[in-house]
């Protein structure tokens, strides 16, 4: 179980060129900018799936119903941000940043990095299944939104109804 913040060097050292080679801009649709699911690179995808050991599915889910886009922050009413494909809230930047990095550099690097957003993504979720369990993984899921019951319910409500537009069954 990895209990330490992700830092920005991790397990991808292994494979950087590869990863590199993956991180270009995706073409946008129309001339829209991609975001959520369509804004990551599957190979990207998939190596956090496996990197933290939860399902790739889950992953797509969350993104298709976060919607970020690389490049990107949105600033939430209670001051806060969320940031990059899987809109990564700005509470977890010192969390992540651990002392090793200002928290300032794991910003820059979620809203513009999309590979590293989905690794952190994949962590958060990760976190979350470890906290409640894998036989609560749907609670682990709409943890990944929030803890209060109302906006967690809505959440994972939005998660069927992506699941039922990709056809990937919850």
């Amino acid at each position: 179980m990895r209990t330490t913040g992700l830092g920005l060097r991790g397990r991808a050292l292994g494979i950087g060129a590869l990863l590199i080679a993956v991180t270009t801009a995706l073409p946008a649709q129309a001339g829209k900018p991609a975001k959520g699911v369509d804004a990551v690179p599957p190979l990207c995808l998939d190596y956090a799936a496996e990197e933290w050991g939860v399902p790739a599915d889950a992953l797509r889910l969350i993104l298709a119903v976060e919607q970020g886009a690389p490049g990107a922050c949105s600033a939430n009413t209670n001051g806060t941000e969320d940031c990059g494909p899987g809109q990564i809230n700005s509470i977890w930047f010192s969390v992540i940043a651990a002392g090793r990095v200002p928290p300032a550099s794991i910003r820059q690097a979620l809203t513009h990095d999309a590979c590293y957003n989905v690794r952190v993504t994949a962590w958060i979720l990760r976190r979350e299944i470890d906290a409640v369990g894998w036989d609560r993984f749907w609670t682990a899921v709409g943890n990944y939104h929030s803890r209060t019951p109302e906006l967690h319910a809505k959440y994972l409500r939005r998660i069927v109804e992506a699941a039922k537009a990709l056809s990937i069954q919850p």
